[in-house]
């Protein structure tokens, strides 16, 4: 049963293990180190105001993060996830976008960006209610409106 639910420190290792091996290909600034994994679940705690980030977990086991980084100024928020690598393909990444985005603290639009060399990531967005909205660079934009 997949449940979205706060990090805390204790799932540091969890968290350098989703964003490890294939899955750092994904990521913008690659693989992250323990110290690196522990800055960032202590950040998704420090500031909820403007990032909101809850960890994805099946049958007790951490296996992604869902995050939503906050512009109140624009009334937006830039969306982001990832699945460890040898959790992929199991629907856990569209389900947990899907139920991140019932929340109530939700701004008008939630945007998202993923490489062109990505589709499954685009598949996941399009069956969130994302609608394609650009694409240059190797980029793939994307953006849901949510009120």
């Amino acid at each position: 049963m997949l449940r979205l639910r706060e990090l805390a420190d204790g799932d540091a290792e969890s968290v350098r293990r989703i964003h490890a091996d294939g899955a750092a290909a994904d990521l913008w600034f690659g693989a992250m180190t323990g110290t690196q994994a522990l800055a960032y679940v202590r950040e998704a705690a420090a500031n909820p105001a403007l990032l909101l980030v809850r960890g994805i977990e099946v049958d007790g086991d951490l296996l992604g993060v869902v995050r939503l980084r906050l512009d109140p100024d624009r009334g937006t928020g830039r969306l982001s996830y990832i699945v460890r690598e040898d959790a992929r393909g199991n629907g856990h990444a569209t389900a947990a976008v899907r139920r991140f985005l019932t929340g109530d603290d939700l701004p008008a639009r939630v945007l998202a960006v993923h490489r062109e060399a990505n589709p499954a990531s685009g598949r996941v967005l399009a069956k969130a209610g994302f609608t394609l909205t650009r694409t240059g660079a190797g980029l793939v934009h994307h953006e849901r409106a949510c009120r």
